[in-house]
């Protein structure tokens, strides 16, 4: 009874087990073409070997693969997409591939279709994609009228935008606001002119990109502005290289701004520092400041190199960033800064024919285009030439680099306007006193008399103004002038303070300023130590503004214009506001004790 029991149930598992594995395989087999999920079909006699298909803009030829038991049927949902031959291969000629053909997308937007795959009772459906070619267009007729010149008294202004993929709109000047709306394809830019209180006509930017999209460049519109009332910065002041230079109570840098560059990449902001504006720029002078050098970046603006043309929407920032200085009364000097070093690392024979003709070049732009800007702007041939290579410079070199600074002055010179009256300085070599003092018996020749200046920059003793670790040769020193020195400590300076200085300075009062050249201290400073604490740090902070004090004072007493390197750490880029009061009132009080010989 037991046993008969057994085996009845057995008979009946078997049974059981059998019909459930035989309506297994009649889903499998019949169920390929499941459409919530294209192109799986779940058995292996049915298959296509992809999901989707993507075509390229231009269209071109696409081939599926398609096992089935019997001949497929494709239709397609969309006529930009066509089945061509069919190719049967496989032992069993169950292997089907199908040609798919797109014709080029000649509109703005992507399109989809969808392949359906029928091969008895089974099917697939394949999606088709083809991306549209990247448009990012501006319409010409509403940007030329939104590129006429604007009143003094601003307004409204807009212009239409095609697109097919995600963009971004930037203004060059803080008084060009942007507003947008984006509708599908089209987008208007609408932007909004500030009141123009300023004495000259300005000119801005508005810039769109293409975001994540390398292969669209920028769309440029210039704005431009009438010049409001007050003194027009085209009108000549008559004012001789000694005259301006008697003037410049205080200069400043805005270090590590526009010529700031990244991996190659240059950018106003690679630094860290942000966009120059004029709250910035009024609160310098706010402080006492009445010059400011603005070390500039051309190398990376160029777009085209066989003619090493700038590009305009950089010249247009420069010149804004100028018209903040000279609009509130200040002056400026530009230069080329170190630029990649095209220039500075070249000062020899091999490298001359490179670089003379891009000196010419740029020099040639600049002048050009600034040369509505009376002598309140002033130009600066290069920066620190051969400074890291400063002891390989000798009467070669020396040689080089008057035909650089030479075609620098000729360049200004040749493009007129208010670039004949200009006060133009020229660099000692490495801006190092001591190259300057033994290799510079002469100068470059200028057709205008009374306009040149010579440039130098003072880092020295190197251990306290740019040491950042202690090195073999020698430690960090953080105490300077005999009055901050900490007893018993190894780290007040042993040499270059006061007299070093004042016999320093001296050298360049008998070499330039005597015979009537000014020379531009073009940076000075040390830099913040911020690992010391208790009685060090008040004795380095000290020593520090005391050093400023001093160059500033004992510069001007023989005939240098000091120019403080800041890269913001001193006055506030957005609101200028005085950071650190020390540095300021130090160099306002030597500023002040300091008479210049003119």
């Amino acid at each position: 009874m037991e046993k008969n029991f057994i085996d009845h149930c057995k008979t009946r598992f078997f049974r059981l087990f059998c019909f459930v594995t035989i309506f297994t395989m009649f889903v499998t087999a019949t169920a390929c073409g499941n459409k919530d999920e294209p192109g799986k079909g779940v058995s292996e006699e049915f298959k296509c070997s992809a999901e989707t298909l993507y075509f390229p803009v231009e269209g071109d030829n696409i081939i599926l693969t398609v096992i089935s038991p019997v001949k497929p049927e494709v239709t397609i949902s969309e006529s930009w997409v066509a089945v061509g031959s069919f190719e049967t291969t496989g032992t069993l000629n169950n292997t089907y591939k199908i040609t798919f053909t797109a014709t080029e997308n000649l509109g703005g937007n992507k399109r989809s279709a969808i392949a359906t795959v029928k091969a008895g009772a089974n099917s697939a459906e394949v999606k088709l994609i083809q991306h549209a070619k990247p448009v990012l267009e501006a319409d010409k007729a509403s940007v030329a009228e939104a590129e006429k010149p604007f009143s003094a008294e601003g307004g409204n202004g807009n212009f239409e935008l095609k697109y097919n993929l995600d963009y971004e709109v930037e203004s060059s000047a803080d008084w060009i606001s942007i507003t947008k709306t984006r509708n599908p394809q089209v987008a208007t830019i609408a932007f909004t002119v500030q009141k123009n209180q300023t004495p000259m006509s300005r000119k801005g930017s508005i810039v769109v990109s293409a975001i994540n999209n390398s292969e669209i460049g920028t769309l440029t519109v210039t704005i431009s502005q009438e010049a409001g009332e007050g003194r027009k910065p085209d009108a000549p002041l008559n004012m001789t290289a000694k005259q301006i230079a008697a003037d410049i109570h205080a200069g400043w840098n805005i270090g590590n701004t526009l010529e700031a560059i990244s991996n190659g990449n240059p950018s106003e902001t690679a630094w860290g520092n942000p966009k120059v504006n004029e709250a910035y720029i009024k609160g310098i002078k706010a402080a006492g400041f009445n010059a400011v050098r603005i070390p500039c970046a051309w190398n990376g603006y160029i777009i085209d190199k066989n003619n090493y043309t700038i590009d305009p929407m950089w010249l247009n920032r420069v010149e804004e960033v100028i018209g903040y200085c000279i609009n509130n009364g200040m002056y400026a000097i530009i230069n080329i800064h170190w630029d990649g070093g095209w220039l500075e690392e070249n000062v020899n024979e091999a490298a001359k024919p490179a670089v003379l003709p891009k000196q010419k070049a740029l020099w040639t732009q600049i002048a050009e285009r600034f040369s509505a800007f009376n002598e309140r702007l002033m130009f600066a041939g290069t920066n620190e030439p051969y400074q890291s290579r400063q002891n390989e410079f000798g009467e070669s070199e020396m040689s080089v680099l008057l035909e650089y600074e030479q075609a620098f002055i000729d360049a200004v010179r040749a493009a007129g306007g208010n670039n004949l009256e200009r006060t133009l300085i020229f660099q000692g070599p490495a801006t190092n006193i001591d190259l300057t003092e033994k290799l510079m018996k002469s100068i470059p020749t200028d057709i205008v008399p009374d306009r040149l200046m010579a440039e130098i920059h003072y880092y020295d003793p190197w251990n306290f103004c740019g040491m950042e670790k202690d090195e073999d040769w020698g430690k960090m020193q953080y105490f300077w002038g005999e009055r901050n020195h900490m007893s018993g400590s190894d780290r007040n300076c042993s040499r270059g303070e006061e007299d070093y200085m004042k016999g320093q300075f001296d050298k360049m009062k008998a070499l330039f300023v005597d015979r009537g050249i000014p020379v531009v201290i073009g940076e000075y400073g040390a830099i913040l130590q911020r690992n010391l604490s208790g009685a060090e740090a008040e004795y380095y902070l000290a020593s520090r503004a005391y050093f400023d004090k001093c160059v500033s004072q004992f510069g001007k007493e023989r005939g240098l214009v000091p120019f403080l390197w800041d890269t913001g750490e001193i006055i506030d880029r957005y609101s200028g506001n005085i950071k650190v009061p020390e540095i300021v009132n130090a160099i306002m009080d030597g500023s002040e004790a300091g008479k210049y010989p003119f």
